[in-house]
């Protein structure tokens, strides 16, 4: 086998089988499978980790913070859609489903860190980072201060009810404020009737007991006057009774009618008012405002969730670059100037193989020219011998268009 294309494998694995003089041969251990899982999350290629025993415990821990952070994602979406789907069974399948996108996210960028000398596609990353972990520390400290958010959706609710109370009195106002002056005006007059029918009998009464203008006791001329009087009175009141309650009953019932289709409202807008993902936000805005030492707790577990999430980068940023670096540029390297290796033989084979399929074409010509150069006498010697009462460059012209090869003839 040609030293160039000797893997990293096979010669650790020679290293490892003659080792130098002096020196113990290096153990290999197979990793367990939680660790060869842990590699994965962290982007470790295997096959090269084996060889780089001091850098095993690293890429363990990245794997470790990859997994944390997964999880952690899984959580918070799932808590998400809790909020506004009640569906168990989809809740989780959302939650695997976008922790899982999260998962690929983190490796992605594990994955390309140190792949360029630039700072720019670091920060990037880390703004990226940022970004997921402020949106999914959201759902986490929602269920955190679960409690306390949902007293003060239960004040929010009532504030709101409120608030749409208020808005539909305004905007009925003015048609229950004819009504309530319909009615009104209907109920004075029957008052007023009313007085006056009470103010006629007690004088029919006074002037029937003696207490009266006349001070005669019984039915006098007086009394009977007066007693008419309070009868015609007690019909008109009467009849002004009968006439007023329909109109005073249809107003009312257009009254009740407007509260009752306010109470539906009412209801209809207490059911949409849900306990959804929106609605908690807000009362834990709500809370923050009104209560200043939850901001900094608030702000505290914000910070916290967002490191996790930007943990994984950090993790492969800050740590030292070691042995399995080295060793997968190197892997790299080698894979690349094996390529190169085999472009360059490939060139060299196609131009051989057009160099030598040439020569053959021309080997074929040529025979193909000397097999037909008796048949071209041949036909020669039969233009020149039907040349009779012909010119000699009328022959000519012949004998180079039958005999002569051209270009067109050829093809």
């Amino acid at each position: 086998m040609d030293g160039n294309n000797i893997s990293l494998r096979e010669r650790a694995e020679r290293s490892s089988k003659n080792p130098p003089f002096g020196q113990p041969p290096i153990r290999k251990e197979e990793p367990d499978g939680f660790s060869r899982f842990l590699w994965w999350l962290a982007t470790v290629d295997a096959d090269v980790m084996r060889e780089c025993n001091a850098e095993k415990e690293r890429y363990r821990i990245i794997g470790m913070s990859v997994l944390i952070t997964w999880m952690f994602a899984t959580l918070a979406w799932g808590y998400f859609f809790s909020t506004i789907i009640d569906d168990e069974l989809i809740v989780g399948a959302l939650a695997v489903f976008f922790g899982l996108a999260i998962l690929a996210i983190d490796r992605n960028l594990i994955a390309a860190m140190g792949k360029s000398g630039s700072w720019l596609p670091v920060v990037f990353r880390l703004a990226l980072a940022l970004t997921i972990g402020l949106f999914l520390s959201q759902p986490i400290v929602l269920m955190l201060f679960q409690k306390d958010i949902q007293s003060q959706m239960a004040l929010n609710k009532e504030k709101k009810l409120e608030t749409f109370r208020q808005q539909l009195t305004t905007l009925n106002a003015p048609l229950v404020a004819d009504y309530q002056t319909h009615i009104k005006a209907l109920q004075q007059q029957e008052a007023a009737g009313a007085d006056q029918v009470k103010f006629l009998k007690d004088g029919y009464i006074k002037e029937t007991d003696g207490t009266g203008g006349s001070g005669k006791i019984g039915e006098a001329a007086v009394a009977r006057v007066k007693k008419q009087e309070y009868l015609k009175s007690q019909d008109a009141q009467d009849q002004l009774l009968r006439q007023n309650d329909p109109q005073i009953a249809l107003y009312q019932s257009k009254l009740d009618t407007i509260e009752a289709q306010n109470k539906v409202k009412e209801q209809d807008y207490s059911a949409n008012l849900s306990n959804g993902f929106l609605a908690q936000v807000e009362a834990l805005s709500d809370l923050l405002k009104e209560h200043a030492p939850l901001r900094t707790r608030y702000q505290l577990i914000i910070l916290i969730i967002t490191l996790i999430e930007v943990m994984p980068v950090l993790s492969k940023l800050l740590l030292p670059k070691g042995e399995y670096e080295a060793r997968l540029a190197q892997a790299t390297e080698l894979g690349v100037y094996r390529a190169g290796l085999a472009s360059e033989r490939e060139k060299e084979l196609e131009a051989y193989y057009a160099e030598k399929s040439l020569e053959a074409d021309k080997a074929s010509v040529d025979q193909f020219f000397e097999d037909s150069r008796t048949a071209k006498e041949q036909m020669g010697k039969t233009v020149v011998g039907g040349s009779e009462g012909q010119s000699y460059s009328q022959l000519w012209k012949k004998f180079r268009r039958q005999v002569l090869s051209s270009r067109s003839g050829s093809r």
